[in-house]
């Protein structure tokens, strides 16, 4: 991380003051690191963190955007309730129009940290020698649905199995040697298939012919794919169990924030070409704090994986 306490502390005291936390209760509790993220989805450490990334681009476009803006945009993303209000009940009462303008400005900065954070080389982060690899997976891969509002009756092609209703899809790609997130694919409507996605997305940007990926049985059939009975011994099954049970973790951590839980439902059933940008939007905000968090030691556990196909 890139930051110093000077500026985790300011953030703190600026979250202090945003939430109007009561002069006669303290701040400085044993419970204040899980407040703070309950209400904004990551510590203060990774929070100050973005905005040491945002910060010059920020103050270059607009001097009046703050620190709390940005705690606003979390606090959207994290809590995403029905109405706006909520929102603004939590950080102070500012006006619905100001919380939109900032929390969506703030929104899209994050989102456009992907390029830094979410790099696709880093798959090979820890191979230490890649001339001899006969056939291995670098990464996992699965699909993400998160459900949104739509008119009844939903079309087929935004129908997700997993809600029974209206959805959107995300592929995500996570480095099996360090956990790390290094792909995300999309919004698609979630009637699309994961072989779909897949053959036109991912499967394009596996740069070496020995380049295969570990996934569940969404993928079968497809070529460079390897789904869990493709195992040689059963101790490589339960590496291949692992390292899928790992992912779903990680899916998790995504879903901490209820922005991908809740039925989203800006602009859904006026333009759903602008409804699935702004998940989007969101999608990627998440994925890159979620990134952060994993690089700044949360990662749910180091799994053992020596499988190969040759």
């Amino acid at each position: 991380m890139n930051v110093t306490q000077e500026a985790i502390d300011t953030i703190e005291e600026v979250a202090r003051v945003t939430l109007g936390w009561p002069r006669h209760r303290r701040w400085e509790s044993t419970d204040k690191d899980a407040r703070f993220k309950s209400l904004f989805g990551a510590s203060s450490t990774i929070v100050a963190e973005i905005w040491h990334r945002i910060e010059e681009t920020v103050a270059a476009e607009d001097p009046n955007a703050e620190r709390k803006h940005l705690l606003w945009a979390l606090v959207f993303l994290k809590v995403y309730a029905t109405s706006e209000e909520v929102h603004c009940a939590i950080v102070g009462w500012p006006h619905v129009q100001t919380f939109r303008k900032y929390s969506w400005y703030f929104i899209e900065k994050i989102f456009d940290l992907q390029d830094d954070v979410i790099v696709w080389k880093n798959r090979f982060n820890g191979q230490p020698d890649l001339e001899n690899i006969l056939f291995d997976c670098m990464i996992s891969v699965d699909c993400v649905d998160c459900p949104c509002s739509e008119p009844f009756p939903a079309v087929k092609s935004i129908y997700s199995k997993k809600f029974n209703g209206p959805g959107i899809k995300y592929e995500v790609g996570i480095c099996i040697k360090t956990g790390h997130i290094v792909w995300i694919n999309g919004p698609f409507p979630a009637g699309n298939s994961e072989v779909t996605i897949f053959r036109n997305g991912l499967l394009l940007q596996l740069a070496y012919p020995w380049e295969l990926v570990e996934c569940d049985t969404g993928l079968r059939g497809c070529d460079r794919a390897r789904i869990p009975d493709q195992a040689m011994t059963r101790g490589e099954g339960k590496q291949k169990s692992v390292v899928r049970g790992r992912h779903e973790i990680i899916n998790g951590k995504l879903k901490v924030f209820n922005v991908l839980v809740a039925y989203f439902h800006h602009h859904a059933g006026r333009d759903r070409d602008v409804m699935l940008n702004k998940h989007g939007l969101c999608f990627g905000a998440v994925t890159v704090i979620t990134q952060l968090k994993i690089a700044s030691g949360e990662i749910p556990f180091d799994v053992e994986y020596d499988v190969h196909y040759s």
